[in-house]
């Protein structure tokens, strides 16, 4: 389908810098044309330009607009255009917290999720619900508003390797009261997306650079793993009283990855985390040279991008690490990240 427009959601607070991002690699030929929190569309100055499928590392979901739809019928005569083959209904809130959607709000959604899939489902329009995607799935993209008053959008995009798997990249994971830190909500996204939260770790080493105070380590621990925890910072006590309970070890390193004695490192490392408050420049070097040594199978690494000149640098940071890591390796900001985007490799 060749339409003139395009979509991208994205977190509170990226929309500049989604903006910046796609201006910088589509320069004339797409400009914003409509723009609400957390969502911009995008006209296509010419015909002849087809816009590659994921339009920006800091748009979770991206796609062809199809326009507001305040009806179900018109949502139906949308999903018949898109031609006979099956579709995978995602439906999902346009804003959304850092620490999670409401679930309120997914009551609402889950609601509304079912009449479409009724009205599709009178009306002959075949939907896929497999849980494991294919290269190439369409997906019809619902986008609510923040009232049930406002339209709903109307989207699609073709599912490719890399991209998110639940709608609108929107895990159904909250942050807990009782975890260390915000880095278990954004450690779970992070598997969530790539789908390593159906793995089973247990027995298998962590090394968790940047860890304390420890939300990461918690829900590493959670699995069974084994962790080494590298940072200069204390650790709750309710890491060490989780190992203990779950019968794992957990090892507390109080130096900077900086000095790390390499030798001293395990020689079987499953997952290398990486969450560490500095600039990318200082940070990634660190992380080889330590990936160097361990040849870690995958990697979650949280790129701190605190100023707009590091975020317009995320594709060299990220083709610095391509370098490096194991393949695949792909990037996205998570529901949970600030400014900072999530890579994961392996």
């Amino acid at each position: 389908m060749n339409t003139p427009f395009r979509f991208t959601t994205c977190r509170a607070g990226s929309e500049a810098t989604l903006k910046r991002d796609i201006a910088s690699h589509f320069v004339g030929e797409l400009t914003p044309a409509f723009m609400k929190p957390q969502f911009i569309t995008w006209k296509v100055k010419h015909p002849g330009f087809s816009p590659p499928k994921n339009l920006s590392h800091f748009a979770r979901v991206s796609g062809i607009s199809l326009g507001l739809c305040k009806t179900l019928a018109e949502l139906v005569e949308h999903a018949r255009s898109l031609g006979s083959k099956p579709l995978r209904l995602h439906v999902f809130p346009r804003i959304t917290a850092e620490d999670g959607v409401e679930a309120a709000t997914w009551q609402r959604i889950d609601a509304l999720t079912a009449e479409i899939t009724a009205a599709l489902g009178e009306a002959g329009v075949a939907l896929e619900t497999s849980p494991t995607f294919a290269h190439g799935d369409l997906i019809l993209d619902v986008i609510v508003g923040e009232t049930p008053e406002e339209p709903l959008f109307l989207g699609c995009h073709e599912h490719q390797p890399g991209m998110h798997t639940h709608p609108g990249g929107l895990p159904r994971i909250a942050l807990p009261a009782d975890v260390p830190s915000r880095a278990w909500l954004k450690l779970e996204q992070a598997l969530a997306w790539r789908g390593w939260d159906q793995l089973d770790f247990s027995g298998q080493t962590a090394l968790d650079l940047g860890c304390a105070p420890g939300g990461a380590t918690y829900a590493l621990i959670q699995r069974g793993m084994n962790v080494l925890g590298i940072d200069t910072g204390e650790m709750d006590p309710r890491v060490l009283d989780l190992a203990k309970a779950k019968g794992v070890r957990f090892d507390h390193w109080r130096t900077a990855a900086g000095r790390l004695n390499l030798t001293a490192l395990p020689r079987e490392v499953a997952l290398l985390l990486c969450d560490i408050n500095l600039a990318p420049p200082l940070v990634i070097p660190e992380i080889q040279r330590i990936q160097d040594a361990v040849q870690a199978r995958r990697l979650i690494l949280t790129i701190k991008l605190n100023t707009p000149a590091l975020e317009d640098r995320a594709h060299e940071f990220i083709d610095t690490i391509r370098d490096f890591a194991p393949a695949p390796v792909f990037a996205t900001q998570l529901a949970g990240n600030r400014r900072e985007i999530c890579i994961c490799a392996g």
